[in-house]
């Protein structure tokens, strides 16, 4: 007998079996997105991760006199893990408008790029019995970045609280409280409310409410609905709209898209 050929198959079969163990026991982190609902999560990208959400959004508005159609052709946000607790973010997207009298003429058509957002989470606590999960988020855009049509003059700044609340195996519950400072408008502030509900492993569900209070503009309420399916532990897609509840809102909205994190 070859002793040392058997050594060597030996040696392979271990390293082998070793590497398949390792590789079994390494559970990617759970893919935790900021898409598809307005409200974003507590939770913060891995370290050293890449996280991509990107996707398409159309929504549409119709008054007596006017009526406008909004698209966005890639709403991407890219997130990397900077620190433990610790995330950066940048946003951009590409939209069109259009406006057009009811059942008429159209009256302009404009599309460019909107501002570039650069932003930051970081995780403030984790969740403890009735204690939430808690992130603060914070941001400007940067108007110089935008299309003329999509610029405002100033940079605005962005900030929100992030909350989460674990009921069952298959429920959740999130919330968002914020307020957005825009030196033409003054400040905006908002909320979110989002019921998270795991239909299988793989498929979940969300039903939402969320709103802004203007300083002077009508208050905006609106509510949304949408799927997730999480093709891979690094891939979701999403599909998700909604709908006005108040005449200064939009009338509807809807969005697809997906969400990837790139292995390390």
């Amino acid at each position: 007998m070859d002793w040392e050929l058997l050594r060597k198959i030996i040696l392979f079969v271990g390293l082998a079996v070793n590497s398949i163990s390792g590789w079994s026991q390494e559970k990617p982190a759970e893919l935790v997105t900021d898409r598809p609902d307005q409200t974003e999560s507590s939770g913060v990208v891995p370290l050293r991760h890449l996280q991509i959400e990107t996707g398409f959004l159309m929504s549409g508005d119709r008054t007596e006199q006017l009526q406008t159609r909004s698209l966005a052709y890639n709403t991407t946000l890219l997130r990397y893990g900077l620190l433990e607790n610790f995330e950066l973010r940048a946003g951009l997207e590409y939209r069109s408008e259009k406006e057009r009298v009811p059942d008429g003429e159209e009256l302009s058509a404009v599309s460019g790029f909107s501002p570039l957002y650069l932003g930051f989470k970081t995780r403030i606590t984790e969740e403890k019995g009735w204690i939430p999960e808690i992130a603060f988020l914070g941001g400007v855009s940067l108007p110089f970045t935008a299309r003329k049509d999509f610029r405002a003059l100033h940079p605005a700044a962005i900030m929100r609280f992030a909350f989460s609340h674990t009921l069952s195996d298959r429920f959740s519950f999130g919330y968002n409280l914020g307020a957005e400072w825009e030196a033409e408008t003054g400040p905006g502030y908002f909320y979110t409310a989002a019921l998270g509900i795991g239909l299988t492993e793989k498929v979940g569900m969300f039903v939402e409410g969320f709103g802004i209070f203007a300083t002077d503009a009508p208050n905006e309420h609106l509510a949304d609905a949408g799927f997730t399916w999480l093709v891979l532990p690094n891939l979701q897609f999403d599909v998700s709209g909604g709908v006005g509840l108040n005449d200064a809102a939009g009338d509807y909205f809807i969005s697809t898209g997906l969400s990837y994190r790139i292995p390390r």
